[in-house]
C-alpha cells in the first residue's frame, strides 16, 4: 500500500512541478533573455523489496532529473559576434549623419551662404560705388562666416555627443562586469539543473548580449557555468572577466577625448591591473564604432579649420591688393583665433572697406575675385570636398549598418527557434502533463479508498 502511495504522491509533485515550468515558459514566452526550459523526469530509484524481500520492487514512480535551458551555444555565440559587428556599425551610421546635418549642406546651407557672397562681388562690380550693393557684400560675407562658424560649432557638439555616448557606453559596461561577477559566484554556490541556476544562465547570457553590442568579446562558458571574457582583437587577449576567482572583475574602461575630438577608450586588465591599454585596435561594439566615427569627425573638424583659416588669408590677401573707393588701401576683412573655425568673423560692417579697385579700374580688385578666390583651393572647393567625402561615407556606414542588422536579426531568429518558447508546443506539453498529473490524483485517491476499506474490516 505504501508503494501505491508513494507512486502517486511522486506523481502528484513532478508532474505538478512540470506543469509549472510549462507555465513559467508560457508566461515568459516575450521575454528579452529568456531560453525554454525542459523538464527531465526519470522513474524515481527502486524502493525496497517485495514480500520476505525475495524480490526487488520497480515502479516505485517519477522523480524530477534536472530542469535544463533549451541553449545552443554556437547559435548565442554567432549572436553576440553579429550583435558586435551591428553595434560598430550603427555608432558608426548615426554619427555620421549628426555630421552630414552638421556641415548644413544644401539651398540654404554654409555652401549656399558661400555662393551668396561671391555672386553679391559680382553684382558690386557692376557699380563699385553703389552703398547699398556694398552693404549687400559686406553682409554676404557676414552670413558666409556666421554660416562657417556655425557648421564648425555643430560639428564640434557632434564630438560632444560622441563623448557622452562613450561615457554612458562605459558606465554600463563596467556595470555589467561587476554584475557578471556576481553572476559567476552565485552560479559557483547553486546547484545544476535547478530553477535558480537556469535563472542565472538567462541573467549571464543577456548581459553577455548586452556588453557584445558595445564591445567585441570571446565569451568563454566553462562547464560549471561561470564566464571568463576576453577582449576581441587585441594580441594578448585582455581579460575582463576571470571565471577563476568567483567575483573577480576586470578594472574599469575609461573615455578621454583630446581637444581635437579624438576619442581614446583605456581599458584594465582583470587579472593584472598594471596592464592598461587603449582599445583602439580591438574590433567590434559600439564603442569601437566611437572610437572610429569621433577620429573622422575630429579630421572633418580639422578640414573645416583649415578650410575657414585659408579662407580668411585669401579674403584678407585679396582686399589688400586693392583700393576702396575713397582711395584707401584694403585691410582685412575676416579674423579667426587659432585657426578654429567656429571663431571666423568679419572685421567690419562698413562695405565701403571692400577695396573694389585696382590700379587699372575702379572695380579691377573685383574682377580678380574668381582667381583669387575662386579657385581649386578656394572656400567653395574646399567646402564642397569635405561635404562630398562626408556624404560617401555616411552612405557606406548607412549601408553597412543596414546589412549588419539584417545579419544580426538572422542570427537572433536563429537562435530563437531554438531557445525559444513555441506555445502550440507548450499546450501539447501542457496537456500531457495535466493528464499523467490527474491519473496520479486517481492513484493517491484509488490508495485512500482502498485502505479507508481495509480499515473498515477490523
Amino acid at each position: 500500500m505504501s508503494d501505491i502511495l508513494q507512486i502517486g504522491a511522486s506523481g502528484v509533485l513532478n508532474y505538478g512541478k512540470a506543469i509549472d515550468v510549462i507555465g513559467e515558459n508560457v508566461s515568459n514566452a516575450s521575454t528579452t533573455g529568456y531560453a525554454r526550459r525542459d523538464v527531465s523526469l526519470i522513474e524515481a530509484p527502486n524502493g525496497g523489496s517485495g514480500i520476505l524481500g525475495l524480490n526487488q520492487v520497480s515502479g516505485n514512480g517519477v522523480t524530477t532529473q534536472s530542469v535544463t535551458r533549451a541553449w545552443d551555444g554556437f547559435a548565442a555565440t554567432h549572436v553576440r559576434n553579429t550583435a558586435s559587428d551591428a553595434g560598430e556599425a550603427s555608432a558608426v551610421s548615426r554619427w555620421m549623419s549628426s555630421a552630414e546635418t552638421a556641415l548644413n549642406s544644401g539651398d540654404t546651407g554654409t555652401d549656399s551662404e558661400l555662393t551668396s557672397f561671391f555672386t553679391s562681388l559680382t553684382t558690386l562690380a557692376s557699380n563699385p560705388t553703389n552703398a547699398t550693393q556694398q552693404a549687400a557684400s559686406i553682409s554676404a560675407l557676414n552670413d558666409s562666416a556666421k554660416a562657417i562658424s556655425y557648421s564648425a560649432s555643430n560639428l564640434k557638439n557632434v564630438s560632444d555627443g560622441i563623448k557622452d555616448e562613450a561615457d554612458g557606453s562605459v558606465s554600463v559596461i563596467n556595470s555589467d562586469l561587476k554584475t557578471l561577477a556576481k553572476v559567476n559566484a552565485a552560479i559557483i554556490r547553486t546547484p545544476s539543473g535547478t530553477d535558480s541556476a537556469a535563472g542565472l544562465a538567462d541573467q549571464r547570457d543577456q548581459l553577455l548580449d548586452d556588453l557584445s553590442s558595445k564591445i567585441g568579446i570571446n565569451a568563454d562558458i566553462a562547464s560549471n557555468g561561470t564566464v571568463k571574457i576576453t577582449l576581441s582583437g587585441t594580441s594578448n587577449g585582455q581579460t575582463l572577466l576571470s571565471s577563476t576567482a568567483a567575483g573577480q572583475m576586470a578594472g574599469s574602461f575609461t573615455a578621454s577625448m583630446d581637444s581635437s575630438g579624438k576619442l581614446t577608450i583605456g581599458v584594465k586588465d582583470a587579472l593584472n591591473s598594471n596592464n592598461n591599454r587603449d582599445m583602439s585596435n580591438s574590433a567590434g561594439g559600439s564603442l569601437s564604432g566611437l572610437v572610429t566615427v569621433a577620429s573622422t569627425v575630429a579630421d572633418e573638424r580639422s578640414s573645416l579649420n583649415s578650410a575657414a583659416s585659408d579662407f580668411v588669408t585669401q579674403v584678407n590677401a585679396w582686399n589688400s591688393q586693392g583700393t576702396t573707393p575713397s582711395g584707401a588701401a584694403g585691410g582685412d576683412l575676416l579674423a579667426i583665433t587659432d585657426g578654429d573655425a567656429t571663431t571666423i568673423a568679419t572685421t567690419t560692417s562698413d562695405g565701403s572697406k571692400i577695396a573694389s579697385a585696382n590700379s587699372s579700374s575702379p572695380n579691377g580688385n573685383l574682377q580678380n575675385v574668381s582667381s583669387a578666390l575662386r579657385g581649386s583651393n578656394g572656400i567653395e572647393a574646399n567646402y564642397a570636398t569635405l561635404v562630398s567625402n562626408n556624404a560617401q561615407a555616411t552612405s557606406s556606414a548607412a549601408t553597412n549598418a543596414t546589412n549588419t542588422k539584417n545579419l544580426y536579426n538572422t542570427a537572433a531568429k536563429t537562435r530563437d527557434s531554438l531557445s525559444g518558447v513555441d506555445l502550440s508546443t507548450e499546450a501539447a506539453q501542457l496537456l500531457r502533463y495535466q493528464q499523467a498529473y490527474n491519473a496520479s490524483a486517481k492513484i493517491l485517491q484509488t490508495a485512500q479508498t482502498t485502505m479507508q476499506a481495509i480499515l473498515e474490516l477490523f
